[in-house]
């Protein structure tokens, strides 16, 4: 895990005021023509159309590798900031608001109505400037439903994020953690041992599931 904390990895603009919005002109209007897009093609296709999803998804920007699923009802802001790696789930009702980065390595899941929010306000401050934090979530993680994941945190490798949490630092790798605020647990260990890696494609496929 990084040195840093999530609060070191956070940015915030500077505002006259809590009615200016530093975001570009040009974000905003390509948050609202990829919200209109992915209404129009997207939000009621059904699962095995996942391909046209992903489709979209890269036309505005994002970066995917291998076969990530994307639920029709899973709510993305800026699709230029998101990363996808192989075998990602992202279920339905799940929502990705990524003002800043948001990275999610492979074969993890982001489960039902879980939140992962990169940019938030400092409420310290009258004219409540935006504040952005990259988020980082480690292979092999799993986010149960609606866990909130907070700007800045990054998620270790195979760790597992309880149903309800409210993540506000980062979680260390294969470690069972839930609460508000999330808090470590107990050590993930599998059946063949600790930290035992998924199966590949071909094992699935052999195994005929």
């Amino acid at each position: 895990m990084s040195e840093q904390t999530p609060h070191d990895r956070l940015f915030t603009f500077e505002q006259d005021s809590a009615y200016h919005s530093p975001v570009k002109m040009r974000y905003r209007v390509g948050t609202v023509l990829f919200a209109v897009v992915w209404a129009v093609f997207c939000r009621f296709s059904p699962k095995p159309l996942n391909w046209l999803r992903l489709m979209v998804l890269r036309l505005f920007g994002a970066k995917i590798s291998g076969r990530p699923f994307v639920a029709s009802s899973c709510r993305i802001r800026m699709p230029w900031n998101l990363e996808l790696e192989h075998r990602v789930a992202l279920a339905y009702e799940s929502e990705i608001y990524n003002l800043s980065k948001v990275v999610i390595r492979a074969r993890t899941t982001i489960a039902q109505q879980a939140y992962v929010c990169a940019g938030g306000h400092d409420v310290t401050k009258e004219a409540l400037p935006l504040q952005l934090g990259p988020i980082e979530i480690g292979a092999d993680a799993f986010i149960f439903a609606r866990a909130f994941i907070a700007p800045g945190v990054h998620i270790g490798e195979g760790a597992v994020i309880g149903a309800g949490s409210v993540v506000v630092r980062d979680m260390p790798p294969w470690t069972i953690c839930a609460g508000n605020p999330c808090k470590p647990i107990k050590p993930r260990v599998f059946p063949r041992g600790p930290h035992a890696p998924s199966p590949t494609d071909d094992e699935t496929s052999a195994s005929g599931s």
